[in-house]
């Protein structure tokens, strides 16, 4: 009554929906001109610091946003917006996975099922396409059109392990079961009881990291990215043995310092390979059908979820998301936010059938 399956699932996508090309966006190459690129052109003026005004009336026409040397330097300088296609394909991903499973049957009063996916995904597109640097604080929209392969990256959703176990057990006492197979007293008391439980567990996904210390004119449509320094090891807590109590979860120190963002965006990766807390869960319910005669049943259920309390630092999802300040620039990089999964919930039931 058992068997057992074994397949290499993967997938390879092109053409995704993305906001990772825009047209109107400067060459990182131009941020050696430092302060100059926020510097304004006057009125009447012709050129400034080497550079010539796009056209003539260029610096009374902008009324939507500044004159500065970086705007007159745009491909459309005319344009404050960095003109995004609304349709944009430019996202790939990349999918590779092993995945079993063992089943035994329903038969005798029971059903197993056991499955685990050992997987990864490597995306450049994402279902949040927002890509504007003014989402710096997100996992997209902070990468150069310049820089296409770092947008290359583990999605956010990536879970490496992942393993579910569901049982459904027919208690044989009672009625038609191996013990007490009577009617009476007993089996209305002990027969008819059903139960059910699922168990999950996966790995964390991965952290990123930003800076809300940027000091990069927008026409660049880029976001600072803090990188690991080689060696250095992030965390300044156990994943283990975390303590909000005893302060962050990261080491500050073990980052590029923030000063560093003046006319330069980082070199750390859109999403690293550092993962998070990991998710564990199991539910259980507990079924009594009592036959009253006819066509008529009593059913009697009580469920938990969240079984034995678990409590994992993040949101309320299975995978919850980033439950930690991830803004290097902030006073408060590394601490808790507050976000745990949900509790214990018990619920009883009951509920006539005809």
């Amino acid at each position: 009554g058992f068997s057992l399956g074994l397949a290499y699932v993967g997938n390879k996508s092109t053409h995704l929906p993305s906001n990772n090309d825009p047209l109107n966006v400067l060459d990182p190459k131009l941020l050696s001109l430092g302060s100059q690129l926020k510097d304004e052109f006057q009125p009447g003026q012709t050129s400034l610091h080497g550079f010539p005004v796009p056209y003539a009336g260029w610096q009374e026409q902008m009324t939507g946003c500044a004159p500065s040397l970086a705007q007159a330097l745009l491909p459309y300088p005319q344009y404050c917006d960095r003109l995004q296609g609304l349709n944009e394909t430019h996202g790939e991903s990349i999918y590779h996975s092993l995945q079993a499973k063992i089943e035994k049957r329903f038969s005798a009063g029971s059903f197993l099922l056991v499955s685990y996916t050992f997987s990864k995904l490597i995306t450049s597109g994402t279902d949040n396409i927002q890509r504007d640097a003014l989402t710096w604080s997100g996992a997209s929209g902070v990468i150069s059109p310049f820089e296409q392969s770092r947008n290359r990256a583990l999605a956010v959703d990536d879970v490496t392990h992942n393993l579910s176990v569901a049982l459904v057990y027919e208690i044989p006492v009672g009625k038609g079961r191996k013990f007490l197979d009577r009617g009476g007293v007993a089996n209305a008391i002990l027969g008819g009881w059903q139960l059910s439980s699922i168990f999950k567990y996966s790995t964390g996904i991965p952290f990123f990291f930003r800076s809300s210390f940027c000091n990069l004119p927008g026409q660049f449509r880029a976001g600072c990215i803090p990188a690991v320094k080689e060696g250095a090891n992030i965390f300044a807590q156990d994943l283990s043995s975390f303590d909000p109590n005893k302060g962050p979860l990261f080491d500050k120190n073990a980052f590029q310092s923030v000063d560093s963002f003046n006319f330069n965006y980082g070199t750390g990766a859109r999403v690293t390979s550092y993962r998070g807390f990991g998710y564990h869960n199991q539910d259980l319910s507990l079924i009594k059908n009592t036959h009253l005669g006819g066509k008529m049943n009593l059913q009697l259920r009580v469920e938990a979820f969240n079984l034995w309390n678990w409590h994992i630092f993040g949101g309320s999802g299975e995978w919850g998301d980033q439950p930690f300040v991830n803004d290097l620039a902030s006073p408060d990089f590394g601490k808790w936010g507050g976000g745990v999964s949900s509790p214990r919930t018990v619920q009883v039931a009951a509920r006539i059938e005809f």
